[in-house]
């Protein structure tokens, strides 16, 4: 992680130092096995931690009404952190990925079983903790059902040209932004809100994945590999089209949008995809894509007015939020 972005989050997660502690303190007890085979993956994987923002943003909005902080929460915190570790070694499965985390993925060391077993197992292991804190396993077990679900759809629409804004936004709202949702609707729950300041917080957080998935996306186009820290190129290689592809087929003459659709309807080939790149670029649509993920986050800040005013623990934890909103679309860009 570079240190603009350290520093960032130093700031950011200052009202909920405490809480991140606690947090890695649990999850070094929850990665960890008997067997030594397991053991290792898992110690492989404990290297991938990032910057933990969807249990900071349960930390932080548990705070909003003034409530203390309980080792349920902690607990929560680290299920959603475990669902969204799994995601990962399954996502890297599915896009090829080489990296993460500037480190070698999990299927490109042990194979793609032992990668798809391991997300399985920390699945488990986080759907177990959930039973343990009343109310929570339902709500998380639905969310990754939508997770799942919305990785489908992306699995369904590879290679589509026609895939339409809508239809990309239903995809990255079911498997990036539900997460986000929900790690803030739970922190307000958690933190003894009413349901339909929670159903704001909810409002709040998806505003906030959307803005992450598409700036993601932008990433995959824009992005440096040592800074972002992943394998990039991958979701032209695999055939999705995302916000900067779908700006880019309204930007273009028509004998070019002739062109990508036909290159886009199969596998491309190395000639067809740097010429892609470069029209990504010539078009300028990485910026148009980016202007699309701020507006989410400022519709997210508007929802957290909204939702923050009069309470005890609001000014304390209203600056985070406000700066994790525009580090969704600051980070390593």
């Amino acid at each position: 992680m570079d240190t603009e972005a350290t520093t960032d989050l130093r700031r950011i997660y200052a009202p909920v130092d405490e809480e991140m502690r606690l947090l890695a303190m649990f999850l070094k007890e929850e990665l960890g096995s008997s067997q030594p085979f397991i053991w290792q993956i898992l110690q492989h994987i404990a290297k991938f931690r990032g910057k933990q923002i969807r249990p900071a943003l349960l930390f932080l909005t548990s705070k909003i009404g003034g409530a203390e902080t309980t080792p349920d929460h902690v607990k929560i915190g680290a299920v959603i952190e475990l669902i969204h570790t799994a995601t990962l070694v399954h996502d890297d499965v599915l896009d090829e990925a080489r990296l993460r985390r500037n480190m070698e993925t999990v299927h490109r060391r042990w194979g793609e079983r032992a990668a798809v077993l391991i997300g399985d197992y920390i699945y488990s292991r986080a759907f177990h903790l959930s039973t343990q804190v009343p109310g929570m396993a339902g709500i998380l077990s639905d969310t990754t059902h939508t997770i799942c679900e919305g990785e489908l759809l992306q699995i369904g629409s590879r290679f589509r040209p026609d895939l339409d804004e809508a239809t990309y936004f239903e995809i990255i709202r079911k498997k990036t932004a539900i997460l986000y949702a929900v790690s803030c609707e739970i922190g307000g729950t958690l933190g003894g809100l009413e349901p339909d300041r929670c159903e704001r917080l909810h409002d709040f957080g998806l505003e906030l994945g959307m803005a992450f998935q598409i700036a993601d996306d932008c990433l995959d186009y824009a992005g440096q590999e040592a800074l972002v820290g992943k394998s990039l190129g991958t979701d032209l290689h695999q055939g999705k089209l995302t916000l900067p592809l779908i700006y880019l087929l309204e930007s273009v003459s028509e004998a070019e949008a002739r062109w990508l659709r036909g290159v886009l309807s199969a596998p491309l080939d190395p000639v067809a995809e740097a010429r892609i790149v470069d029209l990504v670029r010539r078009h300028g649509v990485v910026p148009e894509a980016f202007a699309r993920a701020e507006a989410f986050v400022q519709a997210g800040k508007a929802v957290l007015i909204e939702t923050l005013n009069g309470d005890p623990g609001a000014a304390a934890v209203r600056e985070s939020l406000d700066m994790i909103a525009d580090y969704m679309v600051r980070r390593q860009r």
